[in-house]
């Protein structure tokens, strides 16, 4: 299967076993608690209305881009693994039409959950490692 990008984060796969798919469900910046490349909470309600009447000269926002990411959860969709592991290393390697944060991934915290008969363990700071099994999900925190 070949390599993939999703929002700065390179997806390599390797190993001896076969991945049928690998997709990003979900890429969430738990620090905001919005989707990745959604940056409306950072414009201080530019032109909005607050309670009890409005803030017009309020108009802050973070124009210079000091609001890096931070921990981020993501839920892969995974086709079914064959015969043997497969390993799915991430890193920062985003490319020009990938939506690239420009934030870096250091690495795996913990992985949330799974779903279908895949079995995900952390094997290294960004990689995991999947066992044979039927589609389905894993969920991780990833800083």
């Amino acid at each position: 299967m070949a390599d993939f990008y999703n929002k700065g984060i390179k997806f390599a796969t390797g190993g001896s076993g076969t991945l049928a798919s690998l997709a990003v469900a979900l890429d969430l910046d738990m620090r905001t608690g919005t989707l990745l490349g959604e940056t409306g909470w950072l414009d201080g309600n530019f032109g909005g209305s607050y309670p009890g009447g409005g803030l017009a000269t309020f108009t802050a926002s973070n124009a210079d881009g000091s609001a890096a990411g931070s921990l981020r959860m993501i839920t892969l969709n995974l086709g079914a693994v064959t015969t043997n592991t497969v390993t799915v290393t991430l890193s920062s390697a985003g490319t020009t039409g990938d939506t690239d944060d420009g934030t870096p991934v250091n690495k795996i915290v913990t992985i949330v959950g799974q779903s279908g008969g895949m079995a995900a363990t952390i094997t290294d700071t960004l990689e995991l490692t999947l066992a044979v099994g039927t589609a389905g999900t894993v969920t991780f925190l990833v800083l």
